[in-house]
């Protein structure tokens, strides 16, 4: 058996897909970097291209939420998916006339998750003291959570901008994997050419 027939068949529509279309795996990785750039050059500009695309989030998934919840007749909860579609959509026309608001939501979201997971992860660490050795590692994670959440409380323009950073370099990394992933592939195509 050859190669070829030896792969399973999604694999080999995978890479006849990836040989096919290497110049969109191109396309996708420059478009990455540029965003990454521009991400790291201007964090606040970027920040708000972030809120925008939150809002349009809420919206779309809003709506969908409420053609479910409309279309499921008869079906127990589906007022409570009405209800949390019609909010998000709310939300998300807020969102989308204000981003400035959406960055301070958005940040104060994630303050509020780093906050709730602190003090979660330090009452596991309490609860398991007698069983585990090492708790302190919990304590010590649910302590810079808690701190990291009470900062960006009082630094909200922070921790938007830490977000802003953190996007804007996973975007230039994922950039760069995927143009080397599409010259990769050219190179397979053209030897098969040879």
């Amino acid at each position: 058996m050859t190669a070829q027939t030896d792969r399973s068949p999604l694999l080999r529509d995978a890479l006849d897909f990836a040989k096919t279309n290497w110049w969109l795996f191109l396309l996708g990785g420059v478009l990455y970097i540029l965003f990454g750039i521009l991400a790291l050059a201007r964090p606040v500009s970027a920040l708000l291209a972030l809120a925008v695309v939150f809002a349009i989030f809420l919206l779309v998934d809003g709506f969908f939420n409420v053609v479910r919840a409309l279309g499921a007749k008869g079906t127990e909860g589906r007022w409570w998916v009405f209800f949390a579609g019609l909010v998000s959509i709310l939300i998300g026309l807020y969102a989308l006339l204000g981003p400035v608001n959406t960055v301070l939501l958005f940040v104060y979201v994630i303050a509020f998750q780093a906050f709730l997971f602190g003090v979660i992860i330090f009452m596991f660490g309490v609860s398991v003291r007698k069983a585990v050795t090492g708790e302190w590692l919990l304590y010590l994670t649910g302590v810079l959570s808690i701190l990291f959440g009470l900062l960006l409380l009082w630094a909200p323009g922070v921790g938007g901008l830490s977000v802003s950073i953190t996007v804007g370099a996973w975007a230039l990394v994922i950039g760069i994997l995927r143009v080397v992933f599409a010259f990769r592939v050219r190179s397979l195509v053209r030897q098969q050419r040879n």
